[in-house]
């Protein structure tokens, strides 16, 4: 049965991987206080049901319907694995005509790349959507988005008609559109992210503020990496061994990928100190933010204090939509002006968002 293993062993690791990233997409998104309690290496502000609870409606739907269908879709991928794995273990005919569940990863992953992608579309335009520059790239990653789902969903209905292994190779084109388009999508996005980012990191005068900005380009970075990187080496692996399963372990990971990918997005505002908690609306969508900027002035020997609001529009988590309408004045008759870091309270209060 050895020649039979680069059949098999993809499917089978690939199937644990797909359980391993439903646990962890499970316990980002509704994991309950009791379990958090027996697993101390977690916080409740990495739940979303628990941290967000008065988030907006249209994007818990969104995280409970991605969560459907990833659930959904491990239990179809794993009556695939069992299917051929024990079902017809030991039948090499079982590879001529697959089972009907063979067909679920194109179909679901379509769908969750394709929403996370237009959910990140919408972020960037909340965030820049007075440049025009900004709009086009939104315009850009909803259609690849819309054509990389397509994509997936045609190979799939074409690959339906037979469910054979041997015509994996004639459905080339429409993987590579799919996968290739998924990826460039993802680079599209991260390549935005990274440019608002930095361009809100150099123009902001606080310290403070600064290493807030670097921890939300290090998570846009490392977000947008791991799909990509996944989606190419499932098109690589299709490419160059398109008459084997090797390209099925990356597959059956990368829907869930993107949904994981969704929620440490959504979760990072909790560690931020951002995001609807109790009360107040989501500042996932460019709602109102006020952040007290804590300055001290030296003079002589004696500080006072001032406070200085500053407002702003976006969402924290993906940058700041700064208002360009709204500026800081600070007026001074002193020669040494210090940003300090109160003991007792945040430099920077960010609340309702």
């Amino acid at each position: 049965m050895a020649q039979f293993e680069i059949f098999t062993a993809p499917i089978l690791a690939g199937t644990q991987a797909n359980w391993l990233l439903l646990g962890t997409l499970a316990i980002q998104t509704c994991s309950s206080p009791t379990l958090l309690e027996d697993f101390p290496l977690t916080s409740s502000s990495d739940k979303f049901h628990l941290t967000f609870p008065n988030e907006r409606l249209w994007i818990r739907i969104l995280v409970y319907t991605l969560f459907t269908l990833e659930v959904v879709q491990t239990a179809i991928t794993s009556h695939f694995a069992y299917s051929l794995l024990v079902v017809s273990w030991g039948d090499p005919t079982i590879f001529s005509k697959l089972p009907w569940s063979s067909l679920a990863v194109p179909i679901f992953t379509g769908i969750t790349s394709a929403s996370v992608q237009m959910f990140y579309a919408w972020r960037i335009y909340v965030l820049k959507k007075e440049r025009i520059w900004a709009r086009v790239v939104c315009v850009l990653i909803i259609m690849l988005a819309l054509m990389q789902s397509l994509a997936a969903f045609i190979t799939d209905a074409r690959f339906a008609v037979t469910t054979q292994i041997s015509v994996l190779a004639e459905l080339m084109i429409g993987v590579k559109v799919w996968l290739m388009g998924s990826a460039a999508c993802d680079l599209v996005i991260t390549v935005t992210l990274l440019i608002i980012l930095t361009e809100y990191r150099r123009n902001t005068p606080w310290k403070r503020m600064d290493g807030l900005l670097a921890r939300l380009i290090y998570n846009t970075i490392e977000t947008g990496a791991v799909t990509s990187v996944v989606a190419v080496c499932d098109v690589v692996l299709f490419i160059l061994f398109p008459e084997t399963n090797l390209h099925q372990t990356p597959a059956f990971m990368l829907g869930k990928l993107y949904t994981n990918v969704l929620l440490t997005t959504l979760n990072a505002r909790a560690e931020l100190g951002n995001g609807p908690r109790s009360g107040g609306q989501s500042g996932s969508a460019g709602g109102g933010m006020n952040a007290m900027v804590n300055l001290s002035e030296t003079r002589g020997g004696q500080s006072t204090r001032r406070y200085a609001p500053t407002g702003t529009t976006g969402d924290i988590e993906a940058g700041f939509a700064m208002n360009g309408k709204q500026k800081v004045q600070i007026t001074t008759s002193t020669h040494v002006v210090t940003d300090v870091e109160d003991a007792e309270s945040d430099t920077y209060k960010v609340g309702n968002l």
